[in-house]
């Protein structure tokens, strides 16, 4: 199978199971591929350009180790060293619509910036434009925003270590139906108040931070699946879980996350 820099991961293990463990042994960030949970929000939206990215590593390496169970890489200047151009909404920004996150602080601390970048993107003003600086291709994130809340995205290449990710907020006018966003962060009162809506037998409670992945996504999936209408579903997670989020993100469901501390956060899940 003739393969290149935009061919999805799926498409790879379609043609090939081996090709799982064969990126997967590149980088410790690309293992993530043999969690099948994770693989099913990732392989169909990825990539190789954009597993390269998130794995830290270079297309030519992939290539490489699927080369070495048949696949064949067609390399070409399209799809392979050039950047896809800036936007114009991007070129035509000037300093002031640009609003700078570095989030490789968070992370360096063992944090999950999720929370930090959901607050930042809520507190962007409509139209104006907010660039999250990483060590690596945010592709979750720039899905999950993009999806609900984001009219566009750009990623910048600065250096192997360093990317900058823009995400250009919807105008009121260009927002869907619903006025309110289906992923919220709350503190403890707004998250009180929001389960003080639902009678104790209309909520559904279980505790997945004992689980070892990909358990814990798989296991509230299918408590979604049977979840009547009316209904809500209350979660102890150990971690906000942006890939849960991401999946969730076009199937109609309101999402409530309380983060108390590392290891103890709360959400409730309802549907729209």
């Amino acid at each position: 199978m003739e393969i290149n820099s935009n061919t999805k991961i799926s498409e790879l293990i379609k043609a090939n199971k081996a090709s799982i463990e064969a990126i997967a042994r590149i980088a410790k960030p690309l293992e993530r591929l043999k969690n099948p949970i994770l693989r099913k929000v990732m392989a169909s939206r990825v990539t190789i350009a954009e597993a390269a990215k998130m794995g830290g590593t270079t297309e030519e390496k992939i290539a490489e180790a699927l080369e070495n169970i048949g696949f064949i890489f067609e390399k070409s200047a399209d799809n392979i060293s050039a950047q896809n151009p800036k936007p114009a909404w991007l070129l035509q920004a000037g300093s002031d619509d640009i609003i700078r996150f570095d989030v490789r602080p968070i992370i360096e601390n063992g944090t999950d910036p999720l929370k930090e970048i959901l607050h930042q993107f809520k507190e962007t003003p409509d139209g104006k434009i907010l660039c999250i600086i990483n060590s690596f291709v945010p592709t979750p994130l720039i899905h999950l925003l993009e999806k609900e809340k984001a009219a566009g995205s750009y990623v910048e290449t600065i250096s192997n270590n360093e990317f900058h990710t823009y995400f250009l907020k919807k105008q009121k006018h260009a927002q869907t139906q619903t006025a309110d966003d289906d992923v919220m962060m709350d503190d403890a009162q707004s998250f009180e108040k929001i389960c003080s809506r639902f009678p104790r037998e209309k909520i559904k409670e279980i505790d997945v931070r004992h689980l070892e992945m990909p358990l814990p996504m798989q296991t509230i999936l299918g408590k979604l699946e049977i979840l009547p209408g009316g209904e809500a579903l209350y979660v102890h997670h150990k971690r906000v879980p942006v890939y849960l989020l991401e999946e969730l993100a076009d199937k109609n469901f309101r999402i409530h996350v309380h983060n108390i501390s590392e290891g103890n956060v709360k959400m409730l899940i309802f549907k729209n």
